[in-house]
């Protein structure tokens, strides 16, 4: 079974390729693709998981 958290990741990342591709067609800059690819795939994912993880916890008390 996969876990939340990969899930999360997994969706992301596949959610990056397109958002880094319309933002180089939208500016031509290949800088800010790279910055849509970083934050959409690496960024975005952790703070969703943090956010869920704490969530969590709140959940069960601790």
């Amino acid at each position: 079974m996969v876990s939340r958290q990969t899930f999360v990741v997994t969706g992301f990342v596949l959610a990056a390729l397109p958002a880094a591709y319309l933002v180089e067609l939208a500016t031509g800059q290949f800088v800010l693709s790279f910055f849509a690819l970083l934050g959409v795939g690496v960024g975005a994912p952790s703070l969703v998981n943090d956010y869920l993880d704490s969530r969590e916890r709140d959940e069960d008390g601790v």
